[in-house]
């Protein structure tokens, strides 16, 4: 195992369940200093536990990163603590609203609301929050979690789509506002990925359904999301900042009747 990461400090919202849970993994093991940033206060600990077990160095922070305070007092927790904040992994969103996001029409405005919350006041905060000390460094590297729903039409999940279009455009933003100052940012665009949360709430035909469209012979698993993580949050990717990368199976690349087209032989 690389260590790449040794002396860094990341920051991983959403680090105790999902995706989330798997970069912190992924980066602790690597050599880097982990805060589990999210407001799942049960889980924050184990996470920050199971992580300690293994040799690795975590943190838990229990934090709403949709609160201006609780963000402003996460960074400078963790940047007096550790004196540099390097990795910020903007992962923690409102996916508890996908089972009540469905056609637009039927669209609640509260949905909305709370999505675009979530899944995009969260990053901003966070992002806004962590520049000062990346900026005072001389650099860092962000990686916010898109998705191919911000990318391309869907049949349901309309603010959840709306929410990851604005994480795409935040995205580029922060890569051309600061790229000259050292801090890069990137996003990734996964399709679907099997998490514990995603199983709580996907019909069994859903995963068929994207099975059937994916140009792999799998769907995503959380390890799959945090590989591409941790490459876009090191210096192996130091030449790409403002790019979104689709970890989707090819789901984004192929025509829309592949699937029927592959069915006919």
């Amino acid at each position: 195992m690389t260590r790449e990461f040794e002396g860094k400090v990341a920051i991983v919202t959403g680090g105790a369940n999902g995706m989330g849970e798997r970069v912190a993994h992924t980066l602790a093991q690597r050599g880097a200093t982990v805060v589990i940033a999210d407001r799942d206060g049960e889980r924050t600990p184990l996470v920050e536990k199971e992580i300690r077990d293994v040799g690795g160095d975590a943190h838990g922070i229990v934090v709403d990163v949709t609160d201006e305070d609780q963000v402003r007092s996460l960074v400078h927790e963790v940047s007096d603590r550790f004196g540099r904040i390097d990795v910020l992994d903007n992962n923690a969103a409102a996916l508890e609203l996908t089972a009540e996001d469905p056609d637009l029409a039927a669209l609640e405005t509260s949905v909305l609301m709370g999505t675009l919350v979530g899944n995009v006041v969260g990053p901003f905060l966070c992002t806004k929050h962590v520049l000062p000390r990346m900026l005072a460094q001389g650099g860092g590297s962000i990686v916010n979690m898109a998705s191919v729903s911000g990318m391309l039409g869907e049949t349901s999940l309309s603010a959840y789509g709306m929410s990851k279009a604005a994480v795409i455009q935040l995205t580029k933003a922060v890569a051309v506002q600061y790229g000259k100052y050292g801090v890069r940012c990137n996003a990734i665009a996964p399709a679907l990925v099997m998490t514990r949360n995603t199983t709580e709430w996907m019909p069994p035909e859903f995963k068929d359904v994207y099975l059937r469209n994916s140009l792999t012979p799998y769907v995503g698993e959380p390890q799959d999301i945090a590989e591409v993580v941790a490459f876009l949050a090191s210096d192996a990717s130091r030449y790409m900042t403002g790019h979104v990368v689709p970890v989707d199976g090819g789901i984004a690349a192929a025509s829309p009747i592949v699937a029927d087209r592959r069915d006919l032989g």
